[in-house]
C-alpha cells in the first residue's frame, strides 16, 4: 500500500467486518439452506465485481492478447448473466402471487376473466415466454421481464465464449514460447 492509501485502511477493515457480520446474520436467519444460497450468491457477486474490474482495466490497457483479460471478462459476463437471469425469471414467475384472481382484482384493480385463463392455461404454464394474464388485455408479468431474460441469457453465452477465448489464448501463448 502506498503512503496515500494508509488512511483508508481502517475503513476497509470496518467495511469487511460489517459485510461479515451481515453475512453471519443472514446465514443464521436462513438456516442450513441459506449457507448454500449465500455461498452461491457470494461467489457470483465476487465474480461480477472482481471480473468486471480487472476486465475493464485490461481492456483499457489494450491487453487483448492475454488470457487473463478474456478470463476476467468471461467470469464477469457469466456471473452477471446468471444473477440477472435468475432475478428476472423469479420476478416473472412470482408476479401473479399465490392467488392470481386476488392479485388481479385487489392488487391491480383489473377484471379477472376465468374463462380466458382456462382457455389459455397451457400458455401460463410455459417456461418461456412468461405470462400471467388476468384477461386478454392485462398481463401481471412486467413487460421488461421476457426481454431481460433473453438479454441475460445472451450475456451468459457471451461469457462462455469469452472463457473459451481465454483457453484458446492461453494455449496459443504456451505454444508460442
Amino acid at each position: 500500500m502506498t503512503g496515500g492509501n494508509k488512511s483508508l485502511w481502517p475503513e476497509r477493515i470496518a467495511y469487511l467486518a460489517g459485510l461479515a457480520v451481515m453475512g453471519v446474520a443472514l446465514l443464521f436467519l436462513l438456516g442450513a439452506g441459506g449457507v448454500v444460497v449465500a455461498s452461491v450468491v457470494g461467489v457470483l457477486c465476487v465474480g461480477m465485481v472482481a471480473g468486471g474490474r480487472s476486465g475493464v482495466r485490461a481492456v483499457r490497457a489494450g491487453r487483448w492478447e492475454r488470457p487473463g483479460t478474456w478470463l476476467s471478462l468471461g467470469v464477469a459476463s457469466v456471473s452477471t448473466g446468471v444473477v440477472g437471469f435468475a432475478v428476472s425469471y423469479l420476478i416473472g414467475i412470482f408476479s401473479g402471487g399465490l392467488d392470481v384472481e386476488e392479485t388481479c382484482v385487489h392488487g391491480h384493480g383489473v377484471r379477472y376473466d376465468d374463462a380466458f385463463r382456462e382457455a389459455h392455461a397451457e400458455e401460463f404454464n410455459r417456461w418461456f415466454p412468461l405470462h400471467s394474464k388476468c384477461n386478454e388485455d392485462f398481463d401481471l408479468v412486467p413487460a421488461w421481464v421476457n426481454p431481460a431474460i433473453v438479454f441475460f441469457a445472451l450475456l451468459g453465452a457471451i461469457g462462455v465464449v469469452c472463457l473459451a477465448a481465454a483457453v484458446v489464448t492461453a494455449l496459443r501463448t504456451r505454444r508460442d514460447r
